[in-house]
């Protein structure tokens, strides 16, 4: 029998493997195929499930919701990530693990769409999937965002630790408090000692009380230190058990195929690894992580107090040091959860393939299998060495810049104490606090690498709890024990949510009445065991119900349910323990008598001949298959169900015992009214049976008792038994099930199918196969102008766009490419620049289409202004006019404001009027007023006219000649150069970058300031050390002030202008401007990284060197620069929609804030440089 079987088993997997066929647009992001052997593990999922003890297993977890010690708001609802395959067929094409997943998947075996969390593990190549995003949103495993929500959610995993850790953190401020006061109080040591010293006092103390205090604040400081190792392990550790034990019930709550799917290996890497890394990273690394911060903060305070010229010598390192640390900890955490992941997976695979000893060592695989391990190892190995790597290069960039800071301070230190203005003590107390703040910041980077770390473990965690139970424990109504009746199943389809579109049940009605016995027969993937998981409640029905004596299932508790329901696995389980748990498992409360009478009808004599009888202690593997069956019979029997589910309970018995058991069943059956439902696959078990039904295709093909369906001459189950019959005859193995299709059956390659947005207007972003570029084209065209289409729809005759015959527009599909920021960024698309008709009337016939009132007037003018853009163009002239040393009076503000804003009003007016007739054809342009009529040309051009005169008057007479020839100036290179050359050259994004930056040039020469060094003008280096030989004067205005105005104006319009155009390419490919951003998407990414790396120096360096503002001016930009550099970076490595969009957002508050701390930093340098007499002079002079 045991043979028979194996050669059966044997031959569906030969006609099974050479089906699966990766295909070439395999994206490899798809659930493992099932291994073939080692099935105990993960299908005891099913069986914790079905018994209501595993609420006890789960220790002491009763429900799926999260404990009022665990903090549920940190597992928020996310959306799945759905894995889409395409076939033409229902065939299978996976290895199956077991006869009952056979009956899971067989139905339609094509790899299916299972519901797979963002940060489950990343299934073997050979899988082929299609990443269908969430219309919602969410993460992607590949590449999480490190947001300040991650690290909010990690940190919240201590919450209910929260008085451990108030402890701690207390401790840790009274240790660090002791721990900085020792290097001040060894400079007063020193200076105490220092020959030629008169002090009497130490501290302010004798010398004997001030040796007693000092080692009573010591020993306040050891004991504080234990009092914060202690409350922050204990914190840490109490963390990772809560996590351990709410994630466990996770897992049980969750339906048995999630572990069949994502592997045991991945749950125990989960269970183990993960919890310990967010516990380490919520312990050690935060206690070490506060007590760095505060260090490095109570350090500089204290340096500060010393001596404020050697604390910003060496603040110098920490921009530095600070940029590396974060693109280090981006490093890391990436490298973390792949990782995780890498380990996850091996882990999976030990635990398949040390299950699976036997079969691993009876087929001779045991070298292949070690090799399949070690690739497993060495790709972690891989991940670690990668780590290593950047953690050594990042240490020792750390210490260069450490060394590089300790010998600015020794030098400039010496200077000091040789100028008298510190003492030898001071200045040892300096070293001692930059030795500490260099651990701190060491302290941080690992601090920082830590935390990378525990947020890549705690999304897998955090990814785990956000997946909903499908059938919520604990709701409904309990079913009473003595409550028996009839099942019956109305209309019921059903497909597995894994793949909603193939149909396992459809349309199935069957009454099976109270005390019947009800063999359910039919071909793979008919629905046997799928009325099984339904009547188990491991799934709803998709329509219909499922009722129990007249009331739907859904109307009682899960575990109340399935405490009446008896199953009987083909394969199955025992847990490690006593042969009388195992036989009371999920029936905590039965007796001992109870069990032994379960034993003797399930024919288990066995037990009494073992040596410790019902307590010999086993595992899954100490019995024989028949002696394992055997005892999941009395373990289905012991809590007198109302209804047995049998899934060929007698199929590894041998003949005698088979009989044996029969009879036993038969009799028990007789006297009772069970319910008996078979799933059989042998003559034998069918006969016993009072009725047979026979499934196909989801539905009832034939009902009736055995005899009546074997006499019916054309029936299908005569047929089926005949051929069982005949394989007998020839010494095959027999099965009712028929035999798979042949190999040329098997299903083509899948597909990637065309994914489109949530919106009905988005282009599909990824192309079918078969599918042109010129359908995608006519797609993505019909998409851009629904939207512009309804407007005008809504639009009244009178306020249509003067340009009604237009070409038809172009909008290539890159909307949908880039709008999904958690799908995987393809190749950027260059896009074609379609040709511009010219307008359909000339400019002569043009007239407006409504009268114009005073307050029409004015709006038009303002729109004609681009009010925005001639607010921005004006306020930086007024900056230039604010750092300026010259005196500054309000009728020059107000002559450069309204000079200013007159010009650049004209220049935007002419810069429209030229290009009416490519913003009639773009969607985003051709609400301007002369493409919608509302002014004409002539008009306009007089407005514009108008302004240039009054601008270039009132800055010729109120401010000077050369002020306003750099106005009009400006306004003939925006709308004589500028304009014109979009239309045929790149390299109008550098004119528009010059244009934006003449205008701080022209408040910093209304007052007087030179562009060029002049003689009553020179060029000044305003150094953070000058010595007291060389004299800044600030009062003098500098030419390189002018200079840093204008790179800064010119290097932010890229990062700026290139993020906006990048958002708005479409058009501008419509219009037929040949901008950057069409193209070369990429390299236009990599100007704005390149420009927005340029303004560091150009605004933490030169502005400090000119003089015009102080050298902290270093320290407080360096913030928003960090800040606009990170998002340049992360828009050249992923230049999508929504990057772009949010760089092009940072670089609007970026301006006004680094021009509003140049104003705040203004006329105070030099005073960290000045000596003791020249700050001594100055302040008599101002007396």
């Amino acid at each position: 029998m045991a043979a028979r079987e194996g050669l059966g088993l044997a031959r569906s997997l030969v006609l099974t493997i050479p089906r699966i066929r990766p295909s070439a647009h395999s994206l490899a992001f798809a659930p493992a195929l099932a291994h073939t052997s080692g099935l105990s593990t993960s299908s005891s999922i099913r069986l914790l499930s079905t018994y209501s003890g595993c609420a006890r297993i789960r220790t002491g977890f009763s429900s799926s919701r999260p404990s009022s010690s665990f903090p549920s708001t940190i597992f928020p609802s996310s959306p799945y990530t759905q894995i889409r395959y395409n076939s033409s067929t229902s065939k299978s094409s996976s290895i199956q693990q077991s006869t009952e997943e056979d009956e899971l998947q067989e139905k339609d075996k094509a790899p299916s769409p299972i519901p797979i969390h963002p940060l489950a593990p990343i299934a073997p190549p050979s899988a082929t999937a299609d990443i269908t995003p969430s219309t919602s949103g969410g993460g992607s495993s590949k590449d999480p965002k490190p947001d300040a929500s991650s690290i909010l959610k990690l940190l919240s995993l201590a919450k209910p630790q929260w008085p451990l850790l108030t402890i701690g953190v207390a401790c840790l401020s009274v240790s660090t408090a002791v721990n900085l006061s020792i290097p001040w109080v060894i400079g007063r040591i020193i200076d105490f000692f220092t020959p030629g010293s008169d002090a009497t006092l130490l501290l302010g103390l004798p010398l004997e009380q001030a040796t007693g205090a000092l080692a009573i604040i010591l020993l306040i400081g050891a004991a504080a230190n234990s009092g914060r190792s202690i409350a922050l392990r204990l914190a840490g550790q109490r963390t990772v058990a809560a996590i351990r034990n709410q994630t466990y019930g996770k897992y049980l709550s969750l339906p048995p195929s999630h572990i069949e799917t994502a592997g045991v290996g991945d749950a125990l890497s989960r269970l183990g690894q993960d919890t310990s890394i967010v516990g380490q990273s919520l312990s050690e690394n935060l206690g070490e992580g506060l007590k760095a911060i505060l260090g490095a903060g109570a350090g500089i305070g204290a340096m500060y107090l010393i001596s404020p010229t050697l604390t910003f010598v060496m603040l110098c390192i920490i921009p530095p040091i600070a940029v590396g640390t974060f693109f280090y900890g981006r490093f890391i955490r990436k490298l973390s959860l792949k990782t995780q992941e890498a380990m996850g997976g091996m882990s999976k695979l030990a635990e398949e393939r040390l299950s699976a000893h036997r079969t691993v060592t009876a087929s001779n695989t045991q070298l292949s299998e070690r090799t399949l391990y070690a690739s497993k190892v060495d790709g972690v190995y891989k991940l670690q060495k990668k780590e290593t790597m950047a953690n050594g290069v990042f240490q020792g960039a750390n210490e260069v810049a450490g060394d590089i800071g300790m010998i600015g301070l020794l030098i400039y230190g010496g200077v000091l104490v040789k100028r008298g203005e510190i003492t030898v003590g001071d200045m040892t107390s300096l070293f001692i606090y930059v030795n500490w703040i260099e651990w701190s910041l060491n302290t941080l980077a690992g601090f920082f690498t830590g935390l990378m770390k525990g947020v890549g473990a705690s999304q897998r965690i955090i990814g785990l709890h956000a997946l909903p139970p499908p059938i919520p424990l604990g709701e409904g109504e309990k079913i009473a024990k003595s409550r028996s009746g009839s099942i019956e199943l109305r209309g019921v389809d059903f497909a597995y949510p894994s793949r909603p579109d193939a149909k396992v049940l459809n349309g199935l009605n069957l009454r099976i009445d109270k005390g019947e016995r009800i063999a359910l027969v039919g071909g793979s993937g008919s629905g046997k065991s799928s009325i099984q998981l339904l009547l188990l409640r491991f799934y709803d029905p998709t329509s219909g119900s499922v009722s129990f004596d007249g009331q739907d299932i859904k109307q009682f508790v899960p575990e109340s349910w399935r405490s009446r329901i008896g199953i009987v696995p083909q394969d199955p389980i025992l847990f490690g323990g006593t042969i009388e748990q195992n036989i009371a498992y999920g029936h905590s409360n039965a007796t001992r008598e109870e069990v032994k009478r379960a034993a003797r009808v399930a024919h288990c004599d066995f037990i009494e001949n073992l040596p410790q009888g019902y307590d010999t202690i086993i595992n899954k593997n100490s019995l024989s298959g028949g002696q394992r069956q055997r005892i999941a019979i009395a373990r289905a029997l012991v809590g007198n169900p109302s209804v047995l589910l049998m899934d060929e309970a007698t199929s590894a018995l041998d003949s005698e015992s088979e009989r044996a058991v029969n009879a036993a069943l038969n009799d028990l059956f007789a006297n009772s009214d069970i319910t008996v439902i078979l799933i059989a696959h042998r003559l034998s078990s069918i006969a016993s049976a009072d009725r047979v039904v026979l499934l196909d295709g989801g539905s009832v093909a034939e009902d009736g008792t055995y005899h009546d369906l074997i006499t019916r001459r054309h029936g299908k189950f005569r047929k089926m038994v005949e051929g069982q019959l005949a394989k007998i005859e020839i010494g095959e193995p027999t099965v009712i099930d028929p035999a798979p299709p042949s190999e040329g059956e098997g299903i083509p390659p899948p597909q990637i199918a065309a994914v489109s947005a949530s919106s009905s207007a988005e282009a599909p972003a990824i192309q079918a196969p078969g599918a042109s570029a010129s359908s995608i084209e006519r797609a993505a065209v019909k998409a851009s102008s629904s939207g512009s289409q309804r407007r005008q729809n809504h639009t009244s005759a009178l306020q249509r766009p003067f340009f009604t015959s237009q070409p038809a527009p172009y909008s290539p599909p890159f909307k949908t490419v880039y709008g999904a920021a958690n799908a995987p960024v393809p190749a950027l698309p260059n896009l074609p620049i379609p040709h511009v008709t010219s307008p359909a009337a000339p400019l002569s016939a043009y007239r407006p289409l409504t009268p114009l009132n005073l307050k029409r007037l004015l709006m038009v003018y303002s729109q004609l202004s681009k009010r925005n853009l001639t607010i921005l163009m004006t306020l930086t002239a007024t900056t230039g006019l604010a750092l300026s040393p010259l005196p500054l009076s309000i009728p020059l503000l107000f002559n450069l404001t309204i000079g200013t804003l007159l010009t650049s009003a004209a220049a935007n007016t002419f810069n429209q009027i030229l290009e009416i007739p490519i913003d009639a054809q773009t969607p985003r342009t051709r609400v301007r007023p002369l493409c919608m009529r509302k002014i004409t040309p002539f008009h306009a051009f007089m407005f514009g006219l108008t302004c240039t005169v009054l601008g270039g008057t009132i800055l010729w007479y109120g401010c000077n000649p050369t002020t306003a020839a750099l106005g009009v100036g400006n306004l003939i290179l925006y709308a004589g150069i500028y304009t014109p050359m979009k239309r045929f050259s790149v390299s109008n994004t550098w004119i528009g970058a010059i244009v934006g930056a003449i205008t701080p040039l022209m408040g910093w020469t209304a007052t007087g300031g030179h562009l060029w060094p002049s003689k009553e003008q020179p060029l000044q280096f305003n150094l953070p050390f000058s010595s007291s030989t060389y004299s800044f004067d600030g009062s003098v205005p500098n030419p390189i002030t002018p200079l840093c105005l204008f790179l800064l104006l010119f290097s932010w319009q890229f990062p700026h202008f290139n993020a906006l155009s990048h958002m708005i390419r479409p058009f501008y490919a419509l219009s037929g401007y040949p901008m950057l951003s069409v193209l070369s998407p990429k390299l236009n990414a990599l100007v704005s990284l390149r420009h927005s790396l340029l303004l560091i120096p150009f605004t933490m360096i030169l502005p400090p060197l000119s003089g015009s503002v102080d050298w902290s001016f270093a320290i407080t930009s360096a913030i928003p620069n960090y800040i606009f550099t990170r998002d340049s970076w992360r828009f050249y490595k992923t230049p999508t929609e929504a990057i772009a969009k949010r760089l092009f957002f940072t670089s609007l508050w970026y301006l006004p804030v680094v021009l509003g701390l140049m104003l705040v930093h203004k006329n105070l340098a030099g005073w960290l440089v000045s000596s003791k007499e020249e700050q001594e002079q100055k302040e008599q002079r101002r007396i």
